[in-house]
């Protein structure tokens, strides 16, 4: 692939799908249900995988977007039109799939806020809220999509000269201020959350890095705005741009969900290597220390957002119970009372065993 940008476009495309489909399998491999985040996911997918052809026809091809000088020394032939017209027309589809699945992650991410954040007094508000502002932000991306050009055939119209709709500009710009917008109310909605957590600064210090990152998309797009406004004929630049944001994105929405998918597994290792131990005291006893431990929790999220579960904090009761088993040879018995042996641990276990009820405001 000798073309860079073709190879930029294949390189950060299969690295977004690679991002997605371990978060897909993995949720498998963990024999949980998909959620809907993991069906947004599919969805955002699809239309990365779209684009993916899409672009590979308009970079091969090329579009009817050229500049006043390119187009004087230019020479048109038939097979050159009909294939900048096939580019064109697959651009504009383009733009249809790339605002799907920046809106469809935005969509995702706020599936993993509304678990953080439910049974509270004011999740249904704010869900609510931030859907209507996301439909209303995506229909006006995709009208903007199809109503610069008058008529719309000037859309894919290589001769003559289409104009400046064609460098879809305004397109450029509202899809650009209404994704930092919606991307901005993103960024804020889970800050409230982890400043309300009863944990410590490092656990909370690795929650604001973990939602903190769709900065980097922010940053992008603000990166992104200028350079091809300065480079409006070239289909190069922007479907770079677009490709990095595409990546960053699959990145900064999924990060979350595979640290706590990650986390959980790490705490549940952890907890299998703690359930029991079991020793040898070399005068033929065996002493077994076993802990049993219960914590009551609820089984709505099966995902176990495993960040402390900080959507809300615990409640319920942590019961630890100390059982100590002893066993003697019967030589050590023989003409000896029945409790005469038994050892200091034993006779001290009531003084371990404890059962005590933690309840967390």
């Amino acid at each position: 692939m000798e073309d860079p940008t073709l190879l930029i476009h294949w390189l950060f495309s299969i690295l977004t799908l690679i991002i997605i489909v371990v978060r897909l399998v993995w949720r498998k491999v963990a024999k949980q249900s998909f959620n809907l985040g993991d069906y947004l996911s599919m969805a955002a997918c699809v239309c990365a995988m779209t684009r993916l052809g899409l672009i590979h026809v308009v970079l091969t091809w090329g579009t009817n977007n050229l500049s006043a000088a390119v187009r004087k020394t230019h020479v048109f032939t038939a097979i050159d039109i009909a294939h900048r017209t096939t580019g064109s027309k697959l651009s504009i589809a383009n733009r249809v799939f790339y605002n799907s699945y920046l809106w469809l992650q935005k969509l995702v991410l706020l599936d993993v806020y509304r678990r953080l954040i439910l049974n509270l007094r004011y999740e249904k508000v704010t869900i609510y809220s931030f859907l209507f502002v996301f439909f209303c932000t995506y229909a006006a991306c995709q009208v903007t999509t199809f109503s610069e050009c008058t008529p719309f055939r000037l859309y894919w119209q290589v001769l003559p000269d289409p104009g400046q709709c064609v460098k879809a500009q305004l397109q450029l710009i509202v899809v650009g201020v209404l994704n930092i917008v919606t991307d901005t109310m993103l960024l804020i909605l889970p800050i409230p959350i982890v400043l309300t957590l009863k944990t410590p600064w490092q656990r909370k210090l690795k929650l604001y890095a973990l939602f903190t990152l769709g900065i980097f998309i922010i940053a992008i797009t603000c990166i992104r705005l200028p350079i091809n406004a300065n480079n409006k004929d070239s289909q190069i630049s922007r479907t770079t741009w677009a490709s990095i944001e595409l990546l960053t994105a699959a990145i900064v929405v999924n990060a979350p969900t595979i640290y706590g998918m990650y986390n959980k597994r790490a705490q549940a290792k952890s907890s299998s290597r703690s359930q029991g131990t079991g020793a040898y005291d070399g005068r033929g006893t065996n002493n077994v220390s076993i802990a049993h431990r219960s914590r009551a929790h609820d089984d709505e999220d099966n995902e176990t957002y495993s960040m402390g579960r900080i959507r809300k904090p615990m409640e319920g009761i942590i019961q630890t119970k100390e059982v100590i088993v002893s066993e003697f040879r019967d030589s050590e018995r023989r003409g000896r009372g029945p409790y005469s042996n038994l050892p200091d641990d034993v006779e001290n276990a009531s003084s371990h065993g404890s059962q005590r009820g933690i309840l967390k405001d």
